[in-house]
């Protein structure tokens, strides 16, 4: 994979999952799992920046691995928010963020498969949508914690 294209990556994913964390962990019970269930995507984020150090094919290889990594670990994230119980006045929001969090993962594993296949027009294509849904996310995301601190 191309350098640039890799460096692209990485801020597109911290944009996106930036606004992780919902509240102060004391307010509530959906706060608090909340926290605790988006507590993995820091681990995440940090095995996702050491990605690329190797060149050529290990390069590829790895960050085709670690974007792997980080879409199941998104599910798993995103499984774990799934069974919480949102406050009944965050229904709309939680939902739409759920929703915003999963496309994110398809993303993710879009960028993987271009990566993986060498196709550098798909994965510019992946990496604006992702982009593009990242901010999403971000938005769906600050909306709940909206509802849910106000």
């Amino acid at each position: 994979m191309h350098p640039a294209k890799r460096m692209l990556l990485l801020p597109a994913l911290a944009v996106a999952l930036a606004a992780a964390g919902c509240g102060d962990g004391g307010k509530n019970d959906f706060i608090e799992g909340y926290n605790a269930a988006t507590q993995p995507l820091n681990q995440l984020m940090g095995d996702l920046g050491t990605a690329g150090a190797a060149t050529g094919a290990d390069g590829q290889a790895e960050a085709e691995q670690k974007l792997v990594k980080m879409a199941d670990g998104l599910d798993d994230v995103e499984g774990r928010l799934r069974a919480l119980e949102p406050p009944s006045d965050a229904k709309d929001e939680y939902d739409r963020m759920l929703s915003a969090l999963d496309a994110n993962t398809a993303q993710v594993r879009t960028m993987a498969k271009a990566i993986k296949s060498g196709d550098l027009d798909k994965l510019t294509k992946a990496t604006t949508e992702f982009s593009k849904k990242g901010t999403e996310l971000v938005q769906a995301e600050q909306a709940l914690r909206t509802v849910v601190n106000g």
